[in-house]
């Protein structure tokens, strides 16, 4: 999933929000109170995102930098 993805899908508002998740327990409760239902799936994607956005370094596989980058 995609960072323009998810701000299409949930909102500016929400994606801010979710900024200090940091478990998929946060990231259910924050979208779930804005009335939204996720499946663990996109949960797990979501949180991914926001880890490598936080600064969570590694090795990037061609895949995972073609998802952050959109390209």
């Amino acid at each position: 999933m995609k960072l323009d993805s998810i701000i299409r899908k949930y909102g500016r508002e929400v994606m801010n929000s979710l900024k200090d998740s940091h478990d998929e327990e946060s990231v259910r409760h924050i979208l779930e109170a804005q009335g939204h239902h996720v499946g663990d799936d996109e949960v797990k994607d979501i949180l991914s995102l926001l880890n490598m956005l936080n600064g969570g370094l590694r090795e990037l596989s061609l895949d995972e930098l073609s998802q952050i980058t959109g390209s």
